[in-house]
């Protein structure tokens, strides 16, 4: 008996099971929220994670671009980069059996600085005694000389030229005076060829306005203001409207066109240098955007019919009328960046080497004096392009549980590039007129990037604009065998050199 009620006082009452259970569901529903709050945290940190990833991914690919993968210059490629790709080049000259090593190559002729039928003085030694015996020796001996002549630029000085415009009376009582030559615009002014120097080392050599005062003084010991040379700048842009604008109407005339963009300054605010050009002819047109707008204002490509060369950007696809080639040059970098993916390699390295290899059958073409590959070859290289591109689409499936990373949407877009954009980037097989690169306009967009190393900056819109249309001219004039010097001279004597008037469509 004493036991049967020991183990009934012993086991737990009704309500205290009551209690115990009360407090399980309340720590079963504290633990629930702790569990929700924690999956919260867990789905934000992997949410990070997958951010920090992808910024990863994207810092690592900005480090890894250098001139071979990306639109970066060779000049922003760190000494690693240059060191590997001086190797590279040198492994493939090993490949092709081409040894070829700095400055001139055994067996190539040498050069030299030729010398001056006519020289401008002429200063004889002879010798008086005799370098053996000491004897006096006589003219008559002379048997001949060697000859060395020396290069010099004599001291420049500024000359001046005095204009005097005499009156005279008649017996009539009227009196006359003569009139000053139409260049002779002030009591003191410069003349042509020194204003021609002044605009050379603003627009050709990129010098700020105080260094060519300073230039000037050092050079030709001419004293000139600062106010005087931004006028002389000025007056270059004024007298060179007629020479832009039969620039235009002759680029519109021509079958291809090379067009590209790059960046200035205008203060602290960025402006846009575009440029339309050819072989022969250079248009650069300032602007303070990148859009369609500054190409309207250029007046070139609105309307325009033929061959348009750019780098892909979304503008230049606006111009409907027009056809287009796109630059392989940046293809190569962008299909070299794609390929260090592994799972993308195949496609684009075998996208890479078939465009060089239908470059080079562009090329042998051209020399053998053929206007265009045959159509087999055509096709065979069509086919082999349509290939790869369908490899590349296989390589890159439509995500249908996930969102792209930054590499897989790059290979995506540039695959899909290929197959939208295929007859564009294939246009230099079709037509050998057309380049397989831009580099035409990227040349003629260099001297913004030197004037920005050198000068710094624009201070104003104008200034821009001027400079785009200085630069125009001697672009253009250089490309037609004209110097620099004897451009602008002609340009302040009022007579510019001008591009050929476009001919009549019968």
């Amino acid at each position: 008996m004493k036991s049967a009620r020991g183990e009934a006082a012993a086991s737990p009452s009704c309500a205290q099971l009551l209690d115990e259970n009360r407090q399980l569901r309340e720590l079963v529903t504290a633990q629930a929220v702790t569990i929700s709050q924690q999956a919260v945290t867990i789905k934000e940190q992997a949410e990070t994670i997958t951010h920090l990833e992808a910024r990863l991914s994207e810092l690592e690919r900005q480090l890894g671009q250098n001139s071979g993968n990306s639109g970066k210059p060779s000049s922003r490629d760190p000494a690693a980069e240059r060191q590997r790709q001086a190797e590279e080049r040198k492994r493939r000259a090993g490949k092709a059996g081409v040894k070829r090593q700095r400055g001139k190559q055994r067996g190539a002729p040498g050069s030299s600085l030729p010398m001056s039928p006519n020289p401008d003085e002429i200063i004889d030694y002879r010798p008086e005694h005799c370098g053996d015996c000491g004897k006096a020796l006589d003219s008559d001996g002379d048997e001949g000389f060697s000859a060395r002549q020396v290069i010099e630029v004599p001291e420049v000085k500024p000359k001046v030229t005095e204009y005097r415009a005499h009156t005279r009376s008649c017996t009539c009582g009227k009196k006359t005076t003569a009139k000053f030559p139409s260049d002779v615009r002030a009591p003191v002014s410069y003349g042509p060829r020194a204003r021609a120097i002044v605009a050379y080392l603003l627009g050709r050599q990129h010098i700020p306005n105080r260094r060519v005062a300073e230039a000037m003084n050092d050079l030709f010991g001419l004293t000139i203001s600062t106010g005087a040379i931004d006028g002389v700048y000025a007056e270059a842009g004024r007298r060179l409207r007629d020479f832009i604008a039969a620039l235009v109407l002759l680029l519109r005339t021509l079958p291809v066109l090379h067009a590209d963009e790059t960046t200035d300054r205008i203060g602290t605010k960025n402006c846009w240098m575009h440029v339309v050009s050819t072989s022969l002819y250079t248009l650069i047109h300032a602007s303070a955007t990148r859009g369609i707008e500054a190409i309207e204002e250029a007046g070139v490509l609105p309307g325009y019919t033929g061959v348009i060369v750019h780098d892909r950007l979304a503008l230049y696809w606006k111009f409907k009328r027009a056809k287009h080639g796109t630059c392989g040059a940046h293809l190569l970098r962008d299909l070299a960046e794609v390929a260090e993916v592994p799972s993308q390699s195949a496609w684009a390295k075998g996208l890479a080497a078939l465009l060089v290899e239908i470059n080079k059958a562009c090329d042998d073409a051209r020399a053998r004096g053929l206007r265009r590959l045959s159509p087999v070859t055509q096709r065979n290289f069509a086919d082999r392009y349509e290939t790869l591109v369908a490899t590349g689409l296989a390589r890159n499936p439509d995500p249908k549980h996930w969102k792209r990373e930054d590499k897989e949407r790059r290979s995506f877009n540039l695959v899909m590039a290929f197959k939208t954009h295929q007859k564009a980037i294939l246009h230099y097989m079709y037509n050998l007129e057309v380049g397989f690169t831009n580099n035409q306009a990227e040349r003629d967009l260099r001297p913004s990037k030197l004037h920005r190393k050198i000068s710094g900056c624009f201070r104003s819109k104008a200034g821009a604009e001027r400079s785009a249309t200085l630069r125009s001219y001697l672009s253009t004039t250089r490309k037609n065998g004209v110097s620099a010097m004897d451009a602008l001279t002609r340009l302040f004597e009022g007579d510019p050199w001008m591009p050929p008037q476009p001919q009549p469509t019968t």
